[in-house]
């Protein structure tokens, strides 16, 4: 899903035309991928089944997609050290919490005391968790809920346009005209300091 609307960015720049849509749609696309990846968190709220790893009396772990709008978003969680899902059962839901606005699933015992005879080695994918989470079902309730990501995208897109041409040059001018090489367009400070709040904390999940 992306983070902010053509029609967004072409009003920022002042472009009326649809001239350039298809340029603008990809870099829309573009850095709606980028800010995912920096966040390290999917932007559409939608449902979806995930595989954690999961350490001897480990009480915590942490969802890849959130906010979750109540408690009831989590389906199910499956607990199978052999990847057996469909034969596992599911915990029951009075044995685990999840925070919300976190997404930290906290359970009142430990999925697993230890694997393969060893209490300190990391079982892999042993826990599955079928849920619903993310920002927002759409872009348009994106950019009303969380203003500052779609204001990021938008001022890294026009960051981007306005180098379309040259990404790894920035003119400057010296008498008549001199060029100097700069990097490629990474995240601009505003953008960076738009997104940290978002970005997902991890530990061990």
């Amino acid at each position: 899903m992306d983070a902010t609307t053509v029609t967004r960015v072409k009003a920022l720049l002042d472009i009326t035309s649809s001239t350039h849509d298809a340029v603008l749609g990809t870099l829309v696309d573009t850095v709606s991928q980028r800010i995912e990846s920096f966040i390290d968190r999917p932007l559409e709220a939608t449902a979806r089944t995930e595989e954690y790893d999961i350490r001897p009396r480990q009480r915590v772990l942490f969802l890849r997609a959130y906010p979750l709008t109540a408690q009831g978003d989590i389906a199910n969680i499956k607990i199978a050290l052999d990847w057996d899902f469909a034969a596992a059962t599911a915990v029951t839901s009075t044995d685990y919490h999840v925070d919300l606005n976190t997404g930290a699933v906290h359970f009142n015992f430990y999925p697993i005391t230890q694997y393969l005879g060893n209490t300190m080695a990391t079982a892999p994918n042993a826990i599955q968790v079928v849920y619903t989470g993310g920002f927002a079902t759409s872009t348009a309730n994106l950019v009303t809920n969380y203003p500052a990501i779609a204001y990021a995208a938008d001022t890294q897109v026009i960051a981007m346009w306005r180098r379309r041409d040259e990404p790894m040059v920035k003119s400057t001018r010296i008498g008549d005209y001199a060029s100097t090489v700069e990097g490629p367009v990474q995240f601009l400070p505003d953008v960076i300091e738009a997104l940290i709040p978002y970005r997902r904390m991890r530990f061990g999940a």
